[in-house]
């Protein structure tokens, strides 16, 4: 009995032993950081036109006339958006009918230097189911319309789009840095009546989602 706990004691401080001495197998895992560095990054809405300073009237606004349409803003004060420190914004009446096609230009063109993820914008509907657009100018030169879409509801609404991969504005090159332009504002009028009607709608704050552009900070003069 006694040597079968001898015996007994042994074999276990022999595995003891053989296990302390095998070290334990490595596992390696390698992990690509790079998505989860791209979505980390911190994106911040700016500000490109909150039209609080800025001149509009009726020489910044055409429409294709067939007949006797016509369309005319103004910068209004009552009633603004409901954001942070906005205090006048922009007044759109359109008589005209389906077809008929509505230019605002800005002043000046809108800049965006860094990578925009979305442009958004506050309208004030009145249930006239015309549609909104922006003329949006890449860094190619190369002119997109972003709609909005139909303005068919009542009060302030929030509308936003997202820019699509085929709107270019990434630089070429780190010496040529380059940016993309919002041209001017279109609406279409929707009535499908033979006779003209008016239309209203007013437009507050336009902004951009953006994040700096990556560059490359590594040098190759080694």
């Amino acid at each position: 009995m006694k040597k079968t706990a001898v015996l007994l004691l042994i074999l276990i401080f022999s595995a003891s032993l053989i296990s302390q001495e095998t070290p334990p197998e490595e596992t390696t895992e390698t992990t690509d950081t790079t998505s989860s560095a791209l979505g980390d990054q911190i994106y911040q809405e700016i500000t490109l036109e909150d039209f609080e300073t800025t001149a509009y009237g009726d020489k910044d606004v055409s429409i294709r006339v067939t007949k006797d349409q016509k369309a005319s803003i103004a910068i209004r004060d009552v009633f603004p958006a409901p954001v942070k420190g906005s205090k006048k914004y922009l007044g759109v009446k359109v008589y005209g009918r389906q077809g008929d096609y509505v230019t605002i230009n800005f002043p000046e063109k809108l800049i965006i230097e860094k990578h925009c993820q979305s442009i958004s914008m506050w309208v004030y509907g009145k249930k006239f189911s015309g549609e909104l657009s922006l003329i949006l100018q890449d860094a190619d030169k190369q002119v997109h319309r972003l709609s909005f879409g139909k303005l068919n509801f009542l009060g302030w609404r929030k509308l936003t789009v997202k820019l699509t991969k085929s709107i270019r504005q990434e630089d070429k090159y780190l010496s040529q840095a380059r940016q993309m332009g919002i041209l001017k504002m279109t609406y279409n009028p929707s009535s499908r009546e033979r006779l003209p009607s008016w239309n209203f709608f007013y437009v507050d704050n336009i902004s951009a989602k953006v994040r700096d552009k990556y560059k490359d900070d590594q040098s190759d003069d080694w």
